[in-house]
């Protein structure tokens, strides 16, 4: 039987709705892997904006959550993180932050070429982000919030969303007030 693939979502696919607009996916993990650093480092090819982005560095972890994918779905997923490369994680890097035991199989990670973005951050895509995080929790998400690095000026684009899984009208009443007031404490 062939082994489960798993993906390590640290941006945007942290949220199940932006996963879900890609691919099929399983029940997610929240996890911290070891070795990698969370920051604004990646400028859009076709927009004047900052993504998230992975770095491999040493004593650095970074928290996201670990979903399970079928073979024939990763190819989806490639093509939407198609300024990144797919590489695999050791599974003796990553911690599962509940009491769940790590699944076997598989572990991939999306990243991006070394670089630096000098461009600002679209709102519509933090929200996605911060929404994915507040789903597990506010803890989780500003542990997002804390340990993300080079922070760059927010775009306030809510009303005309530049982010094309931004989220939807009735998630943003939800959550947008929760969102806010975390920014305001911890990003202001």
């Amino acid at each position: 039987m062939a082994k489960q693939h798993w993906i390590f979502g640290y941006g945007s696919l942290i949220c199940a709705d932006s996963r879900s607009r890609t691919g099929v996916t399983g029940e997610a993990l929240a996890v911290e892997v070891d070795g990698l650093e969370r920051s604004w480092n990646v400028a859009l090819a076709d927009a004047d904006l900052s993504v998230v982005g992975i770095r491999q560095r040493q004593g650095q972890q970074a928290g996201g959550m670990l979903f399970p994918v079928e073979e024939d779905q990763l190819p989806l997923f490639d093509a939407r993180e198609k300024e990144y490369l797919r590489v695999e994680l050791a599974s003796q890097n990553i911690k599962s932050l509940g009491n769940e035991a790590l699944p076997e199989g598989h572990f991939w990670v999306y990243l991006p070429p070394e670089q630096t973005s000098p461009h600002p951050i679209a709102q519509s895509y933090l929200d996605v982000i911060l929404h994915g995080c507040l789903q597990e929790g506010e803890a989780f998400a500003r542990h997002f919030l804390k340990f993300t690095h080079d922070w760059k000026e927010r775009l306030d684009d809510r009303q005309q969303p530049l982010y094309p899984r931004a989220l939807k009208p009735q998630q943003q009443e939800q959550w947008l007030p929760k969102i806010d007031s975390l920014l305001t404490q911890l990003r202001s």
